[in-house]
């Protein structure tokens, strides 16, 4: 089923008690612009998340609820108000690879040390004999 976002804002703003003046002055809109969003069935994303902020809805959930969205393989953004929080499972991923990375450059490092005294051993038995 298709999202009617227009319809969804309308539905919000009344919930809200919100008069349609204060919330087109809020989203710097005229009276009939607002009134043209409610009658909407896409609005552009930059004014939808505006609106969205305005009335503190996430009104974007609502297609990624929908079943096409839903499957298996379907890549999920997860962007929060801070750009730092911005894909955290990435960035835990990244930090644990980077500690992988160290551990296996000091492993790298004490077995070329090792091969070291392996050779100098050897070598000092063949002038041995």
């Amino acid at each position: 089923m298709a999202v009617h976002i227009g319809k969804k804002v309308r539905d919000e703003v009344h919930r809200q008690g919100m008069s349609v003046t204060a919330f087109a002055r809020k989203i710097n809109r005229s009276r009939n612009v607002v009134y043209d969003i409610f009658e909407r069935e896409s609005v552009d994303t930059d004014l939808l998340n505006k609106i969205g902020r305005v009335l503190s809805c996430d009104f974007f959930s609502l297609y990624s609820s929908q079943k096409e969205y839903s499957h298996e393989g379907i890549k999920s953004f997860n962007v929060g108000e801070n750009e730092a929080t911005y894909n955290k499972a990435g960035i835990d991923t990244l930090t644990k690879l980077q500690q992988e990375n160290t551990m296996l450059k000091n492993e790298i490092s004490y077995l070329k040390k090792i091969i070291a005294l392996l050779e100098s051993k050897k070598g000092k038995k063949s002038k041995i004999r």
